[in-house]
């Protein structure tokens, strides 16, 4: 004990570079020593969720209020201790809109004709006479949630600890099926190779922009990482049920959430011959975002019954 003492004391006494890194190496025991000697009761929770979505990206003039789509969605929480959780959910609904997108040639699925270029029937669409730009498209996410209480929280407390404001970020996985539908954009130049020019508009079909896998705009998929941030309140209601509000803001990394992949590129599309290549500056600039508003209930499945030495010093053994 002795020569322990005395290793000690120079620990602490010396500032060599291997008293330093004992010094540390020591405070970081005894920290985490503390930390598990402590054991926080934790435990675990299910849930459904309910809520509404809004788009916001590159469409312009748009009616937020009348664009409101329905989310639904199941979760599952672990408790660390009251301040700390982590939530994994998976989501699944609409996004869509409504506005304008200018300087663009466009178009609706419904004006599609098939006529014969040089020789082979093709695919043209009538160009819309407005700027009017409208999509449609199913997502499914699934996250994985960090929440931190801003108060003691403790699942199942109806008296102490049963209410409190939290922030969430997390990440997650973005998939949108495109359901064919929606305006789509057009290429640049009006086709004039067909017969019969009379009887047609001939300024104004146009064959559909393609991308390399041959996908107009409306038919590509999207498939991306997501970064959701988000503030909320939960309250306990009984014993075993609470209750969850929380408003979320999600940054994907994906600009096709609207059919409109870096659309900048398609402006002043008459003056041009073939639309550039994608110049997005930045991802974190040029990609779409979305935003929620849940409602959630939870069950508490499971409860440490041990008794937490740091909060619960005069609690029951059973504490739930």
């Amino acid at each position: 004990m002795a020569y322990f003492d005395q290793n000690l004391r120079y620990i602490f006494t010396h500032n060599d570079p291997s008293a330093c890194f004992a010094k540390k190496l020591l405070i970081t025991v005894l920290v985490l020593f503390c930390f598990f000697s402590a054991r926080p009761q934790k435990s675990a929770d299910m849930g459904i969720r309910i809520g509404a979505a809004v788009y916001w990206g590159d469409l312009q003039n748009v009616s937020y209020g009348k664009q409101i789509t329905p989310l639904y969605g199941v979760l599952g929480r672990w408790n660390f201790n009251r301040r700390m959780s982590i939530r994994g959910q998976l989501i699944t609904g609409n996004l869509q809109s409504e506005g304008t997108f200018p300087g663009v040639n466009l178009a609706e699925p419904s004006s599609k004709v098939m006529l014969p270029v040089g020789g082979v029937s093709t695919e043209l669409y009538l160009k819309k006479s407005d700027d009017s730009f409208n999509f449609k498209r199913s997502i499914q996410t699934f996250e994985t949630i960090f929440e931190f209480n801003f108060m003691d929280y403790k699942m199942g407390s109806t008296v102490k600890d049963r209410f409190t404001p939290f922030l969430s970020m997390g990440l997650g996985v973005f998939y949108s099926r495109a359901p064919r539908q929606g305006t789509l954009v057009l290429m640049p130049q009006p086709v004039t190779d067909y017969p019969y020019p009379a009887y047609l508009p001939t300024q104004s079909l146009y064959a559909p922009l393609l991308d390399k896998n041959s996908n107009k705009t409306n038919d590509a998929d999207a498939l991306a990482p997501i970064i959701p941030i988000g503030f909320g309140f939960k309250y306990n209601l009984t014993k075993r049920l609470g209750m969850c509000m929380e408003l979320c803001v999600r940054k994907t990394f994906t600009d096709n959430i609207d059919n409109l992949k870096d659309p900048k590129r398609f402006q002043n599309a008459e003056a041009m011959t073939s639309y550039p290549a994608q110049f997005a500056p930045s991802v974190f600039v040029n990609n779409d975002w979305y935003a929620s508003l849940h409602l959630s209930l939870h069950w508490q499945v499971w409860a440490d019954k041990g008794v937490c030495k740091v909060n619960d010093k005069n609690v029951k053994k059973s504490a739930f």
